[in-house]
């Protein structure tokens, strides 16, 4: 495993156990203090410049989705791709509430890392995978809000 690999890895799962006890400043140390990250597509694009908006974002999003789900399931399918100092990765996120039927977000992360510190956090989402997903959004769980800022 490459150092950048290493790096975004451990952000990535320093993330899931703040995700389970709400301690955002665990992840304060992964990110460089100008750091930005990026939404790309659908409805929750946006722009956040700086770790701590980074991390209020973050928890606003997790806060207003994620942590209203009975069930919430990360999958990373296939092998990241490392570039340099840079990582892409896919994954699919799988959430269910209530009876609903599982509802599968597809995206894409790019990650660019300076001294082992995330500089620039994106993750992408394609109107053609996406499109089901907010199906199930509306159907479901349109009482919902995800949104960083």
């Amino acid at each position: 495993m490459s150092s950048t690999q290493d790096a975004f890895f451990a952000y990535a799962a320093a993330f899931e156990e703040t995700f389970k006890d709400d301690d955002w400043d665990r992840l304060r140390p992964f990110f460089t203090d100008d750091a930005v990250y990026e939404v790309v597509g659908g409805p929750m694009a946006c722009r956040i410049t700086g770790v701590d908006a980074i991390l209020n974002g973050l928890k606003r999003s997790v806060d207003g989705f994620d942590r209203q789900m009975d069930n919430r399931q990360l999958d990373v399918p296939t092998p990241p791709v490392i570039e340099g100092n840079s990582i892409r990765l896919d994954w699919i996120v799988t959430y269910a509430r209530g009876d609903s039927p599982p509802g599968e977000l597809i995206g894409h992360s790019e990650a660019t890392l300076s001294d082992g510190k995330i500089v620039l956090l994106r993750d992408i989402y394609r109107d053609e995978e996406l499109q089901p997903f907010g199906e199930w959004l509306q159907r479901y769980v349109s009482d919902l809000d995800g949104s960083y800022v």
